[in-house]
């Protein structure tokens, strides 16, 4: 089972563009996967469980979307040149386990030149201490702006990128 991640939580956010496409070419690829998205968890709940509280609602979060699945793909925006705190505060609150033996792609998306380069490589450093498997192919897409066209991605390119990446990531 793969777990389709999108790494943030502002509402209206153009990652969610980029995830709804992977969604899309993971239907087409007839892998099993789930989708989580980082809005759907209320921040106080992983601020709780970070510090030692529990709580039951982030627990099963976790065990639905990260126990049950042996790989994820994390698409992840662009936040003051690395990735959203939320997602760290997501990776906090989790059993320190939870992501051991996993295997893992990474997409950074940034409305700049870097595809979120820098962000992929900083959660890279965070998950292999977590003995995470990421995989080597990793999908910047950069100028998310000028990609968008009516709600979807318009870029050839970048959707033949998506695709490799995801049949890369079905066969590692």
């Amino acid at each position: 089972m793969i777990t389709l991640l999108n790494a943030t939580n502002r509402p209206d956010n153009r990652t969610s563009i980029i995830t709804k496409t992977y969604q899309q070419f993971l239907i087409s690829s007839e892998a099993a996967f789930q989708v989580l998205t980082l809005e759907e968890i209320n921040p106080i709940y992983m601020v709780k469980q970070s510090i030692g509280e529990k709580q039951p609602e982030f627990e099963a979060i976790v065990e639905q979307y990260i126990g049950k699945s042996d790989k994820l793909m994390i698409v992840m925006p662009e936040y003051n040149g690395s990735f959203p705190g939320i997602l760290k505060l997501f990776i906090d609150a989790m059993p320190h386990k939870a992501l051991e033996g996993k295997k893992i792609s990474l997409t950074g998306v940034a409305t700049g030149r870097g595809g979120n380069l820098r962000g992929m490589d900083h959660l890279t450093g965070i998950l292999h201490y977590l003995h995470a498997h990421v995989m080597p192919y990793k999908l910047p897409i950069s100028g998310i702006s000028a990609l968008i066209r009516d709600g979807k991605i318009a870029d050839e390119i970048v959707l033949r990128d998506i695709q490799k990446q995801i049949a890369q990531f079905i066969a590692y």
